[in-house]
């Protein structure tokens, strides 16, 4: 009972655990950067750090854990301090810390007891995730909310100052949708009951994520839009929705003609594009986000939407077409590559859409086609928010995607 342990899955969470814990009690006029690969150097500067109570953070030379930390205290920086040469700590980290990050969400899901998959890689990588969204709840027609309370991702997130949106969904169902955006009863009774999950879970506010939506309810999804945000702002709440994404306004597309970016984006803090199933799973096979298809939609989008309020959607799983023409079988970047080498297969790239993909034959001779996303794809599609200067990137989902993932996340979005 008066032992507690301040530890991580590695070093350098380790590191930012001890920070965390003596954070009041530490100046962050300099802070010092050493390799945490090259104990020496960090021993040579604790004499200088602890004579000033100035935190010593270990970084691998690219990426350092307790981002968080050195944001709530970045006013208080006036000198960075690197322990080492260029080739044992680049310029370029110094520079990462001194320039505004990029946000990143993560969609979580728990869709039965013990399915633990996004819980885990929130744990592994909460120094470069800024905010959640659990996909936990559901609406019906009538404005009411059912589903599970993430108790251990809220938890978690609160403890790592992660911030917190509830998800709601209508299953896909454009009946769903209608039923409650054209009824006024059914659209107050959902907004009082997600201000009341909110309050009840502190979360800090809301994701919605309403698809299948038909497009002759394109005008009361914008007033759902704007009854929401005029009562969750009040209470201080967040509002962000998921929206199709799309290279012009067609007010007749059976997909995304429902949703009037210009008129959203009035009563909604961030826009999240939904850039990924460019080819889905009912379709035929190709790249699940091409690079010219994500600049397209994101150089629409930017005529009718603030850049500071869009986050670019990126996918972390593959999908598996067979030549038999049934829907295509979901796999994490993992299997992926073990299903590659399973059958022997290479991995291929393909330099127009700068997407990966493979083919294979199964034991009962079926025919297979295989597209996902991997570090490189996803690399040149955050160079896109960094371009662009959005507000930053959207991961479906946390817990299919891989480590190389969050490399070049770390990377590109100056985490």
């Amino acid at each position: 009972e008066n032992v507690k342990r301040l530890s991580g899955i590695d070093r350098y969470s380790t590191n930012a655990a001890i920070l965390n814990e003596f954070s009041k009690d530490i100046n962050f006029n300099n802070i010092y950067f050493a390799n945490g690969e090259n104990f020496p150097d960090a021993l040579s500067g604790s004499s200088a750090a602890a004579k000033n109570s100035a935190p010593i953070l270990l970084t691998d030379g690219s990426y350092y854990r307790g981002k968080s930390i050195i944001d709530s205290n970045s006013e208080s920086i006036s000198f960075i301090k690197l322990l080492g040469g260029t080739s044992i700590i680049p310029d370029s980290l110094a520079e990462r810390i001194l320039k505004p990050s990029k946000s990143l969400l993560g969609y979580s899901t728990y869709y039965y007891p013990g399915d633990n998959a996004s819980y885990n890689s929130l744990i592994s990588n909460s120094d470069l995730i800024d905010e959640i969204a659990t996909d936990t709840f559901d609406t019906d027609g009538y404005g009411n909310l059912s589903g599970d309370i993430p108790v251990d991702q809220l938890n978690y997130a609160s403890k790592n100052k992660i911030s917190t949106l509830a998800m709601i969904t209508n299953n896909f169902d454009g009946d769903i949708a209608k039923s409650m955006l054209e009824n006024s009863s059914n659209r107050n009774k959902l907004i009082n009951n997600i201000l009341n999950v909110l309050v009840a879970n502190n979360y800090k506010g809301v994701n919605i994520d309403l698809e299948g939506v038909y497009y002759d309810d394109r005008t009361y999804l914008s007033t759902f839009m704007k009854e929401l945000y005029n009562v969750l702002h009040s209470q201080g709440f967040e509002v962000t929705i998921s929206v199709p994404a799309k290279t012009r306004d067609s007010l007749n597309d059976n997909w995304a003609g429902a949703f009037d970016y210009a008129e959203i984006a009035k009563y909604s803090d961030k826009i999240i594009l939904m850039t990924y199933d460019e080819h889905w799973s009912g379709g035929t096979p190709g790249p699940i986000a091409s690079i010219n298809w994500v600049q397209n939609v994101v150089n629409y989008t930017l005529t009718v939407v603030p850049k500071d309020k869009i986050m670019v959607g990126i996918a972390s799983y593959a999908y598996d077409w067979t030549s038999t023409g049934k829907k295509a079988d979901a796999y994490s970047i993992q299997q992926a590559y073990d299903i590659a080498a399973k059958y022997n297969s290479t991995v291929k790239w393909d330099s127009t859409s700068k997407s990966p993909y493979f083919n294979y034959t199964d034991n009962s001779g079926v025919y297979h086609t295989v597209w996902f996303e991997n570090s490189t794809s996803i690399g040149y599609k955050l160079d896109i928010v960094n371009n662009c200067d959005l507000s930053g990137a959207a991961m479906w989902r946390l817990g299919l995607e891989n480590s190389d993932f969050w490399s070049i996340i770390a990377l590109r979005l100056n985490k």
